[in-house]
């Protein structure tokens, strides 16, 4: 049996609240044991790997990138005391509170995170190198709508904003909150579509638009959202994502029809469209596409790694960062 620990939002608002944002050497009223000393050279000291749930689009990503699918949807291939984390925002806090800690998160939230992100087979992590072709630890942000508001307002509005994802205005917006997209001269602008949609030319403040899913989207949503409202009629939204694994269930799935209902979701990964996930034509689609960063402290001179190596420290072939020389 493995020993895993839960590590959920209370260890982001406990470790904070113990330390100063210019030092993470200690952390006061968390379980998990760190390591105080700085790292100069790769130390002898074990690696404590931080993943994500089994319902994460990240984790998909990452495990199935670094040829590890058996860890997909599965822990017991992990190595023995790997910590489990719920979102992007808490693996991010646990390697700041934690020298000895590696994980993965999205590229979109490497710029803010205060970690370092690794090379990986010899390539940087940057857009750049994403739409080059060269980094290829990669996955899409994709969307899924309801299929059954085509009469509401709320089906309307969503259907438009998912028209102006696809205009010059709209991937701008999205290349802006670091989503990976190109922008061609021959994108429609939002001027030349909008009458199209006639539910922009209403007052829709008195409808709200929920939006659920991946985490990892938080960045470009929580832009994308308030930026289309102003030009839809200024309607009222509630972000409520969680991970990608709730984006079918609250459109068109098991959650569909009770008090966890969405408008419109988004998965940082790909949809299960022939098994688990199938989704209405049309419905869905690709918003972007992103990378994804094997991260560790700052303050830890790793910085190269492979998917090899990746797959040896979560499978537990290499337990110590002296083993990776």
């Amino acid at each position: 049996m493995k020993n895993i620990k839960k590590i959920g939002l209370g260890l982001g608002v406990l470790g904070l609240g113990a330390l100063s944002l210019a030092s993470c050497g200690s952390n006061t009223g968390s379980s998990t044991a760190i390591n105080t000393k700085t790292t100069s050279a790769l130390s002898d000291k074990k690696i404590v790997c931080y993943t994500r749930d089994t319902s994460s689009g990240t984790r998909d990503g990452f495990f199935t990138g670094i040829s590890f699918k058996d860890a997909v949807k599965s822990n017991a291939g992990l190595v023995a005391g790997y910590q489990e984390v719920n979102s992007n925002g808490d693996m991010i806090t646990s390697i700041k509170n934690d020298e000895n800690g590696i994980g993965y998160i999205s590229l979109s939230s490497l710029s803010e995170s205060g970690l370092k992100g690794l090379y990986y087979n010899d390539v940087e992590p940057t857009e750049e190198n994403v739409l080059a072709g060269t980094y290829k630890l990669t996955r899409n942000f994709n969307y899924i709508t309801r299929d059954d508001d085509s009469d509401l307002a709320s089906g309307k509005i969503v259907r438009a904003l998912v028209a102006y994802l696809g205009t010059v205005e709209g991937k701008t917006l999205v290349k802006n909150n670091s989503g990976i997209v190109s922008v061609s001269p021959s994108d429609p602008t939002w001027e030349s579509i909008k009458d199209q949609y006639s539910i922009c030319n209403e007052d829709n403040s008195s409808t709200t638009i929920v939006i659920a899913g991946s985490t990892s989207v938080k960045s470009i949503t929580a832009k994308l959202v308030p930026a289309f409202s102003q030009l839809c009629g200024n309607f009222k939204y509630t972000f409520a994502q969680n991970g990608s694994g709730d984006a079918y269930k609250r459109t068109q799935g098991s959650e569909k029809d009770g008090s966890n209902r969405a408008d419109l979701a988004f998965a940082s990964r790909e949809f299960d469209l022939t098994n688990t996930e199938k989704a209405t034509s049309g419905t869905y689609g690709k918003m972007c596409t992103d990378a994804i960063v094997a991260v560790v402290n700052t303050k830890n001179s790793y910085s190269k790694t492979t998917s090899d190596a990746l797959k040896n420290i979560y499978s537990g072939v290499k337990t110590k960062w002296n083993e990776l020389n």
